[in-house]
């Protein structure tokens, strides 16, 4: 946020309109936005949208995983489902995904579970991977936040 803020103010000082740095909104206004059953209040609220699908691609935010009732794998496969179920809205599925990033409170002590449910969702061919440790997510209870990217034609 502070980097758009700055290149912000930097295009007042130098006289740059919206549409000289390119504000985004044409690629958004030819998108289609994906809300899963369920997921309108949040789309509203917090004024983003779950997934996103543009020449070809599925952009889906980041989806959560918090333990349920204390099973940290019951709550990674809860995440791949909501994946799954918005990339089925979009007409893709967890095959079509060709990039994910991974956020990891706690990146070494959960790695291993993670990747063991992560494989029960993600066959081979496998996509790219990037896991990031991090100190915290926007949900308190998060232990993981999951985002890709899929490709269909």
């Amino acid at each position: 946020m502070k980097l758009l803020k700055a290149f912000s103010i930097v295009a007042i000082i130098f006289g740059m309109s919206g549409a000289a740095y390119g504000d985004g909104h044409q690629a958004r206004e030819r998108a289609d936005i994906i809300i899963p059953d369920g997921w309108e209040e949040t789309y509203e609220n917090w004024k983003y949208a779950p997934a996103i699908k543009i020449d070809g691609r599925i952009y889906v935010s980041g989806v959560v995983a918090a333990p349920q009732d204390g099973d940290l794998k019951e709550g990674y496969r809860r995440a791949w489902r909501t994946i799954e179920q918005m990339l089925v809205k979009a007409g893709a599925s967890l095959d079509d995904i060709v990039e994910m990033t991974t956020f990891h409170t706690n990146l070494s002590e959960h790695l291993q579970r993670f990747g063991e449910v992560k494989d029960e969702f993600i066959k081979a061919p496998y996509p790219s991977w990037t896991g990031i440790g991090i100190s915290e997510l926007a949900v308190p209870a998060g232990i993981v936040e999951i985002k890709v990217i899929a490709h269909v034609k």
